[in-house]
């Protein structure tokens, strides 16, 4: 071919390569436009899932192209698997259907935990908005204000089931520090089990700082409600003063069992979509989700439901959760054995 022949060919090349991300861009836009976007949230309404999730909702949606409908949809039971189940075997792989999951999700699986029919290692990670500090409470008219007290005592704490950290980090204390927490299954969430607190049905109640602080923010500070250890990876800024979980623990052993406990904490406030989801959409969600977390109208209604936020991209996460599921198993058998002996 000759010189003036290859021109005319290398300028059509240039055309159609510039064409393709507008191209692949118009095809986005078709497939979210007039849609519904889904968020499974796997609890009852109310609580801190719901009250972080709830400006998210709002504001997802404009930072997709098509700027699609945003819209939850409640799927409580089993510690949050009965959400993940559906995510994973029911929900279309288009990317118009997506969780919200409980913080131990991964945990439970890395476990074998039998409720659980999800592997979140096929799944995608949008992101995360903010870590999820667990704090375990008691009434005030309760006669426990340390870990000490806890061992002396047993204290009553409700939960949802099985795979739920109200029950799973009880269990774990009591194995490894000799702590009497005895855990009622059976709550419809968060909401149910801090009412039981106050009705006296319960001692005290084992659930996000976000929870505590966001709705039941003046029963702490008149008091009526004490914050005996956190569970978390480090301290939370609200928090300076109550001894974390992992700071109890005397060896090694000890530790690598509460570190393994306290991943969970740092899932947090997350975001996943079901398996198969194809890639240019799967960063399609991605990008709207690191959008959405500097947007100032987010930023703004988030600050006014009292959520501290501490985003994480999809990427961050996939390889935060990649590194539990890698739990080494010896690990993973002492903890087994802590959630087995207490039931």
């Amino acid at each position: 071919m000759t010189p003036d022949g290859i021109r005319p060919l290398i300028v059509a090349t240039a055309f159609v390569l510039i064409g393709l991300p507008a191209l692949a861009q118009s095809s986005l836009d078709a497939h979210f436009r007039g849609k519904t976007l889904t968020v499974i949230v796997p609890t009852t309404p109310g609580g801190d899932r719901m009250a972080n999730a709830a400006p998210f909702i709002k504001y997802f949606g404009r930072h997709l192209p098509g700027q699609p409908n945003v819209v939850p949809t409640f799927m409580p039971g089993a510690g949050g698997a009965v959400g993940m189940n559906y995510l994973q075997s029911v929900a279309p792989r288009d990317g118009l259907t997506i969780a919200t999951p409980l913080a131990p999700v991964v945990v439970a699986q890395v476990t074998g935990e039998k409720t659980v029919k999800y592997d979140v290692s096929k799944m995608n990670w949008i992101g995360r908005t903010a870590d999820s500090t667990q704090v375990l409470y008691v009434w005030h008219t309760v006669d426990a204000h340390t870990l000490d007290d806890l061992k002396r005592r047993r204290v009553t704490i409700g939960s949802t089931g099985a795979t739920s950290a109200s029950t799973i980090i009880p269990y774990v204390m009591n194995y490894t520090f000799g702590t009497k927490m005895h855990v009622v299954m059976g709550y419809s969430g968060s909401a149910a089990f801090n009412l039981a607190v106050q009705r006296g049905e319960t001692d005290g109640a084992l659930t996000t700082w976000g929870n505590v602080s966001n709705n039941h923010g003046d029963q702490v500070r008149d008091k009526k409600i004490r914050v005996i250890f956190q569970v978390s990876l480090s301290r939370n800024p609200d928090l300076p003063n109550v001894p974390l979980a992992l700071d109890i623990a005397s060896n090694d052993d000890d530790r690598a069992l509460i570190e393994f406990m306290s991943a969970s904490a740092e899932l947090g406030q997350s975001f996943i979509a079901p398996p198969e989801v194809p890639r240019p959409v799967v960063e399609t969600l991605r990008r709207a989700f690191d959008a959405t977390m500097t947007d100032p109208d987010y930023l703004k209604l988030s600050q006014q439901a009292g959520n501290v936020l501490n985003p994480m991209g999809g990427a961050a996460l996939t390889e935060l959760n990649a590194r539990t599921l890698a739990t080494p198993r010896s690990v993973i058998d002492r903890y087994q054995a802590a959630v087995s002996s207490a039931q």
